[in-house]
């Protein structure tokens, strides 16, 4: 699987192609939507405006023919000769029958005369139907006119009713029309309902005038009455009702919306006379068609203008970046460890500065590093031999008298025949002496213990009672490291400085203890104590100051715990702490400044000395 690399490992020249192709290509396209969007918005306006002015004219033209077949259906009212026919009740003879149909017939004719030719036919429906019209076909006389939905909405009110496109009725193999159907009422008595007249006009001139108006393949122009029938439909496949719906339900005259995922543009007008709605329908798409190719074309040009100005970009970027890479080639040989490496061109701009700020940092570095390395030598040896001599010292003083002695009493038990306690003593000695090879080491607390208690074991048997110890350790503590021969040092001079000194007993107690990340021992025993002097010299010791030799008077040993010194079999000496301050030097270089040895004494009343460790992480711990 490939990986990208991350921004911040990039190189200079591919940040500046990316970010100046981002920047070039961005705003072309930036420029090419926001002109584009601001187009089509402008476009979108204007020919909604334009939209608007069509069907407002041709809602003018429908209404004008409309108003043509309102007054005809009201001209019977005009002419009172008429009115008083169709209001009288002839009997039932022929020719009285046939005299009123003529006078009403021929009324209906000359009607027809003088309005416009798209009106085909006129019927007053009473008990008989009167029927004239342009063209000479056969009426159907049936009664069954009384059926009809328009027929009995108009004898139910006194509203026009217009009847949407259907094929003429009443008549045989009529066109298609329209109508208007009015509820014909007496004049002399206007409760007294007489029939209804009804106005036909063939559907044609209502196409006529709309088909004039050109809304495209994918729009359509379309007629809707206010119980949502549709009167006139340019096309078949768009839904008038729901777009009609659409824009009532918006309050607007013209509104945007979305029809099986094409936007289209609505706009409607009413007329008034007939509560008509005029709905004109725009597909989007197809009016801004010219406004996408002409920003289709404009991002052509811009793209093919964007690669030329990148390439003259990345033209522009090698020569002016060469330089400049030079200088990290040459860095990157400096990081590997060659410093004789120089920047060859001599330029006068700020990357010829920047080669000879380089030339001259990479002199001063290699002889800084002759320098250093001359210095680390010299310090390595001081430190080494320095190292040297407090194992050393470390050494001497565990191993002459402590050996000679130990020997010594094995060789007395084995004397008076107690080869038992003798060989015990030459194992817990052989312990002992092994310890010494890993001084360096990390051992575990459980094996140093190990160790304090041979020792002790054999320094109680040579001291024959007057040495008691208790060694108390937090079991769970065990398995941690610690430095090889921590306590040994310490304990030894406790013994030594209190045992040989003195002829009472002398107790010596150590415990643990866990406080938080710092991991406590406390070594405390009962010998003859420091003087004030003396433990403010051994302290400063332990802080690295020097040693200003012992307070004027009679000699004191530097402490029970503290003097460092290797006693004999016998008397006092005097010591000087190398034991404690050898112990804190190692604490201190493994450690840090912040752990190591405290000491705590009072004449005639014993020392404490407490050792502060850190506590092992638990990989640590499990890797000793």
């Amino acid at each position: 699987m490939i990986r990208l690399k991350k921004y911040r490992d990039w190189s200079l020249k591919k940040k500046l192609l990316i970010f100046s192709a981002l920047f070039i290509l961005g705003s072309i396209y930036l420029v090419a939507f926001i002109s584009y969007y601001k187009y089509t918005r402008d476009f979108e306006a204007q020919a909604g405006g334009r939209v608007q002015q069509i069907i407002e004219q041709v809602s003018f033209n429908i209404d004008s023919y409309l108003d043509d077949l309102y007054r005809l259906s009201l001209s019977v009212y005009l002419n009172d000769g008429i009115m008083e026919a169709i209001e009288e009740t002839y009997d039932s003879s022929s020719l009285a029958q046939l005299e009123k149909r003529r006078l009403i017939e021929n009324y209906l004719e000359e009607m027809l005369i003088y309005p416009r030719g798209d009106i085909n036919r006129v019927f007053v429906i009473t008990d008989e139907i009167y029927s004239s019209g342009r063209l000479q076909v056969s009426v159907d006389d049936t009664k069954l006119v009384k059926q009809y939905g328009w027929y009995k909405q108009a004898m139910a009110t006194r509203d026009t009713i217009f009847v949407p496109a259907h094929m003429q009725q009443m008549v045989n193999q009529g066109p298609k029309v329209f109508s208007i159907v009015r509820q014909l009422r007496s004049t002399r008595n206007s409760d007294r309902i007489l029939g209804v007249i009804k106005v036909d006009a063939n559907y044609s001139g209502i196409e006529n005038i709309s088909r004039k108006v050109d809304m495209g393949k994918d729009g359509g122009l379309f007629i809707v009455d206010n119980r949502n029938n549709v009167i006139y439909q340019s096309t078949p496949r768009l839904d008038a009702v729901r777009f009609v719906k659409e824009i009532r339900r918006s309050g607007k005259s013209s509104t945007k919306v979305t029809y099986d995922g094409t936007p289209y543009l609505l706009n409607t007008t009413l007329l008034p006379r007939s509560n008509w709605s005029i709905l004109a329908v725009n597909s989007l798409p197809e009016l801004n068609a010219g406004a996408r190719e002409t920003r289709n074309f404009g991002l052509w040009i811009a793209l093919l203008s964007a690669a030329f100005a990148f390439i003259l970009l990345l033209w522009f970027l090698n020569k002016f970046l060469k330089p400049l890479l030079t200088v990290v080639r040459l860095m990157r040989e400096v990081e590997r460890g060659d410093l004789t490496v120089r920047f060859p061109d001599k330029r006068g701009d700020e990357v010829g500065y920047l080669g000879s700020s380089f030339n001259s940092l990479v002199s001063r570095i290699s002889k800084m590093l002759e320098e250093n390395t001359q210095l680390v030598k010299q310090v390595y040896e001081t430190e080494l031999l320095q190292k040297e001599a407090q194992v050393l010292a470390l050494h001497n003083q565990i191993k002459p008298h402590f050996i000679f002695n130990t020997l010594n009493m094995i060789s007395m038990q084995m004397q008076i025949g107690n080869q038992p306690k003798a060989i015990d003593h030459i194992h817990k000695l052989s312990s002992i002496l092994r310890s010494m090879s890993f001084w360096d080491k990390d051992i575990t607390l459980q094996r140093e213990i190990e160790l304090l208690n041979a020792y002790l074991s054999i320094q109680s048997s040579r001291y024959d009672g007057r040495l008691e110890y208790d060694i108390r350790i937090d079991p769970s503590l065990m398995s941690y490291p610690v430095p090889a021969l921590l306590f040994q040092p310490i304990v030894e001079n406790a013994v030594i400085h209190g045992c040989e000194t003195k002829r009472e007993k002398t107790t010596l107690r150590i415990y643990s203890e866990l406080s938080g990340s710092r991991l406590r021992f406390v070594i405390r025993d009962t010998g003859i104590g420091m003087d004030p002097a003396a433990l403010e010299r051994l302290r400063r010791r332990l802080d690295g100051g020097p040693d200003e030799g012992p307070p004027p008077g009679p000699p004191v040993s530097d402490g029970s715990v503290g003097s460092g010194g290797s006693g004999g079999s016998g008397g006092r000496r005097k010591g000087h702490g190398i034991g404690l301050v050898n112990v804190n030097k190692r604490i201190r270089m493994k450690y840090g400044a912040d752990y190591g040895l405290s000491v705590d004494s009072k004449l005639h009343h014993g020392t404490t000395v407490t050792i502060d460790l850190p506590v092992p992480s638990q990989e640590e711990s499990g890797h000793v």
